[in-house]
């Protein structure tokens, strides 16, 4: 049997087969015939309709058990002014993307996501006519989608996707004066993140890794913003945008300005990391000012030529394992870890402001971790 209940601000339904709940959704708290067709679609897809001495129940979702969720309006009723929004999705995307996508730090990304939107059919029809059944059918497609190395979408693509069409329905509901409008993604269930990477490299495959980077063959930057990301932990987007020349001192520090977070932060150079950032200032003809890597126009094309490089690697060496270019950051910080005990001044290296998101980068090894014990 299926039934809706109402909580709080949304409806649920729950479908049992002899006392056992074998699927359940939460909708928006308008949704009551989207609620009443998933229903029926469940207890068809499980069975259940038309059973019991050949007698079909006159409504499989009675209107009493709704409490005193609102009632759908007849056809003849003026429609509200949330169904006359004629404004389509593909609209909506374009707007949002040329006002205020450009505005954020991760406009990049954020890009690349609103264009897979674009791409969809679902982009034609007006925002008020997308529902959250459809939003659901997309995610448990991506869910079922391979990505270019052949695993499945991360739940994290997914939740970035889902996470910028919500953030437009609310936009246009605050400030594109359509306050009536619905946002369908609120009755999506998000899947669940995966466990944080454990990203280690041994002495071996570092090198292997920095030899095939070194190759005459790959861009020459490409060498020196890796090691770079592997010494300091800075992110992709700190050293190809914001770190400058003029910002490494004579201490061998360098002052990045307006990072991810919004905060100002001073990176401490190792022996090491400025040894490398001093080879290539000197490759670079020793300029006095200006970005570090400044042949990098866009993120993506570091992250396209690293890949290249891993690829490469790995049709010799399958058992080496596949590093991405943000994992540089990961083995970063573990390094560090050992030079400082104290988890407040990694913080102020990797720029974490949070101790529970630095310790998904901190993989250390269990072997390192008993010598400590004695």
């Amino acid at each position: 049997m299926a039934y809706v209940e109402k909580r709080g601000h949304s409806l649920r339904v729950v479908v049992r087969v002899r006392g056992k709940v074998e699927a359940q959704r939460t909708f928006p708290l308008e949704a009551v015939e989207e609620a009443r067709k998933w229903g029926e679609e469940q207890e068809a897809a499980l069975g259940v309709v038309g059973r019991g001495r050949g007698r079909k129940r006159e409504s499989i979702v009675p209107r009493r058990m709704l409490q005193d969720a609102p009632e759908p309006k007849p056809a003849t009723d003026p429609p509200s002014n949330a169904t006359g929004y004629p404004l389509t999705l593909r609209e909506a995307l374009t707007r949002y993307l040329s006002e205020e996508s450009p505005k954020k730090k991760g406009h990049e990304q954020e890009k690349g996501r609103i264009g897979s939107w674009l791409a969809l059919p679902l982009a034609d029809k007006r925002m008020v006519d997308v529902t959250t059944v459809e939003l659901v059918e997309w995610r448990q497609t991506e869910e079922q989608r391979k990505g270019c190395r052949g695993v499945p979408i991360s739940p994290s693509t997914i939740r970035n996707k889902l996470a910028i069409l919500s953030a437009i329905y609310q936009h246009a509901r605050s400030e594109w004066g359509m306050p009536e409008l619905q946002n369908p993604v609120r009755g999506v269930k998000l899947p669940k993140n995966r466990k944080a990477r454990e990203v280690r490299l041994t002495p071996a495959q570092r090198e292997e890794l920095w030899r095939e980077l070194q190759n005459p063959i790959r861009k020459r930057y490409l060498y020196y913003i890796a090691r770079l990301a592997s010494l300091t932990a800075m992110r992709q987007g700190e050293l190809w945008r914001i770190a400058r020349w003029e910002s490494w001192d004579k201490a061998n520090v360098i002052h990045l300005t307006d990072t991810k977070n919004g905060d100002s932060r001073d990176v401490p150079l190792s022996t090491e990391a400025a040894k490398v950032l001093r080879e290539w200032w000197i490759e670079q003809g020793r300029p006095p000012a200006g970005p570090l890597f400044p042949d990098v126009v866009r993120p993506g094309t570091v992250v396209r030529s690293y890949q290249k490089v891993i690829r490469a690697i790995r049709k010799r060496n399958p058992t080496f394992p596949h590093i991405t270019f943000h994992d540089l950051r990961h083995i970063a910080a573990t390094d560090m870890s050992k030079k400082l005990s104290n988890v407040l001044e990694l913080s102020a290296v990797t720029g974490h402001k949070s101790v529970q998101v630095l310790k998904r980068y901190y993989n250390p090894d269990a072997k390192d971790l008993a010598s400590k014990l004695g």
